[in-house]
């Protein structure tokens, strides 16, 4: 009961977080019915495991580290959330917690046909990067199934998070489903030679891992790839019908792809990577110089449309001055405090994503709570139109929200149709770069 009640709350705070989730091969964990342990990427700390709970009907059960257990309320709390302690040899050990116990706590839940979920790298950074992966996770497979004689049919299920702008609000998250790895007979090596038989499994989860999220081992190369994401995704990639917004999956596909061709340049022409970069350094410099965003070079100015288009965007903009107030006021302090409270508690930027979730659900209720007493006694609105009062509240909050990127969207768009009016040379000519540009990444 305590799960299903957290698990509504955090994934209604999650969908509310990130403007767009998609789950790719979702039917994978649809169908399968028996024990299961999942697999995934660790680069945004408590947010990746309930990513995993999120996307997952069924119950899940997580091995956590120890330092979380480390008073008996919190014992008591995590475990009836499906949280097994872990002693890590890097945090040092937690009084009142015994690795012997914990494993098998995990041996057990899969005997019962439950689900596990391991992030075998140990540890989370924020970055496009597998890490090494321990064998921790191939030993928990391979000893359950050699406790039940390979007869349990244990499957592993990789699953790649992979996330855009993931500290920040309204990013995106792309949960790629890879197919299930089964263990064969791998647990009658396991029998012979453990060593042995966890390297190959570990050496099997960190290939399939590898497939289902963009995997960067440079953080130079990274950062390449997410300016060519946004130099070219809106002319590359497929729009969604609200929004004008890329599609995730498509800009994970593209950032493959560019990934793909910078790989292969590094090892058959290194020269085109400098150049690749010189030339993308290049055009962001002149965009930033000139104040247009990327996206804009995609779009044609015709000046009758285009002042058509702006006269309502701004008698839009104008119309709507009220309510973006009323919005405004009622969320601008939360908003603000968790702002403010966020870096403070941690400075790893892993951690900011959930905590402003779960500051947000603490201090906006509160707020909404704050405001709804004191127009209920100051005005002295009955309970039922208090009750719409509050109702109204979040969608108030999130137009204010949307009315504040759209007002920065609309001035991008001014500073744009100035510029193109007076100076379309330089625009064509910063289109004809970023055309030279992907020519010089895709064209063999």
């Amino acid at each position: 009961m305590l799960y299903r009640l957290l698990k509504a709350i955090i994934s209604f705070g999650i969908r509310h977080y990130y403007r767009e989730i998609k789950v790719v091969n979702e039917h994978i964990l649809d169908r399968e019915t028996g024990p299961l342990i999942i697999i995934a990427n660790h680069p945004n700390t408590l947010m990746d495991a309930w990513m995993v709970g999120f996307v997952n009907r069924r119950r899940v059960h997580f091995m956590a580290k120890a330092t979380f257990f480390n008073s008996p309320f919190k014992r008591r709390l995590l475990g009836a959330l499906g949280m097994i302690p872990i002693n890590r040899k890097s945090d040092g050990a937690v009084s009142g917690v015994n690795n012997k116990d914990s494993f098998e706590a995990c041996y057990q839940l899969l005997e019962r046909g439950d689900i596990l979920v391991i992030f075998p790298e140990g540890t989370s950074f924020l970055e496009r990067k597998l890490r090494e992966i321990k064998t921790g996770t191939a030993r928990v497979a391979l000893e359950v199934e050699r406790r039940n004689q390979g007869k349990l049919g244990l499957k592993v299920i990789p699953i790649g998070l992979n996330y855009i702008s993931a500290d920040s609000y309204r990013g995106k998250v792309l949960v790629h489903v890879g197919k299930p790895i089964e263990l064969d007979d791998l647990w009658k090596e396991y029998e012979v030679n453990q060593a042995n038989a966890a390297k190959l499994l570990t050496e099997r989860f960190r290939v399939e891992l590898s497939r289902v999220f963009v995997n960067m081992d440079d953080s130079a190369r990274e950062d390449l790839v997410e300016q060519l994401r946004s130099l070219f995704v809106t002319k590359y990639t497929s729009r969604t019908r609200l929004g004008g917004q890329a599609d995730v999956a498509n800009e994970m596909n593209f950032m493959k792809s560019v990934q793909a061709r910078l790989e292969e340049y590094s090892l058959t022409s290194p020269w085109k990577l400098d150049e690749i970069q010189t030339e993308t350094s290049n055009v962001f410099a002149s965009l930033q110089f000139l104040g247009i965003k990327p996206d804009f070079l995609d779009r044609p100015y015709r000046p009758v449309l285009f002042l058509r288009q702006f006269i309502q965007s701004w008698l839009f903009v104008i119309v709507t001055v009220p309510v973006f107030l009323v919005g405004f006021v009622h969320h601008v302090v939360p908003y603000w405090l968790i702002g403010w409270i966020v870096p403070k508690m941690s400075k790893e930027v892993e951690y900011h994503a959930p905590l402003s979730i779960l500051l947000g659900l603490l201090l906006y209720p509160l707020n909404y709570l704050g405001f709804g007493l004191t127009v209920h006694f100051c005005l002295d609105l009955s309970w039922l139109e208090t009750l719409v009062y509050l109702a109204l509240l979040p969608l108030f909050g999130t137009f204010a929200h949307f009315y504040m990127r759209y007002m920065h969207h609309l001035n991008s768009k001014q500073r744009f149709g100035r510029f193109a009016r007076r100076r379309s040379a330089i625009l064509q000519n910063l289109r004809e770069q970023r055309e030279q540009l992907k020519d010089l990444i895709f064209r063999d």
